[in-house]
């Protein structure tokens, strides 16, 4: 799919609207967390799609696909942090 930025500089998605409300979808990187069985995953620089009118993302199919390969062990984690719980 073609990219264009606008004058912010965020990456558009050309002719992609968002199925939510039909904004524009724009491309940048994001954390995401899951918690899973009890263990809590943290992803960092998730490229996604992001509505610019409702803020809704969407993850690429081959994103959720590392996602789900580092929760099930396959891929090792850059680094561990320790994370309070209240």
């Amino acid at each position: 799919m073609a990219e264009s930025k606008n004058q912010k500089g965020e990456k558009s998605m050309k002719n992609s609207l968002c199925a939510i409300c039909g904004g524009k979808l724009y491309i940048q990187k994001t954390t995401l967390d899951r918690l899973v069985n009890g263990h809590l995953y943290l992803f960092a620089k998730v490229p996604v799609q992001a509505c610019s009118q409702c803020q809704e993302i969407w993850i690429p199919g081959s994103e959720a696909e590392k996602m789900d390969q580092a929760i099930q062990g396959k891929r090792k984690p850059r680094r561990q942090i320790a994370v309070p719980v209240f």
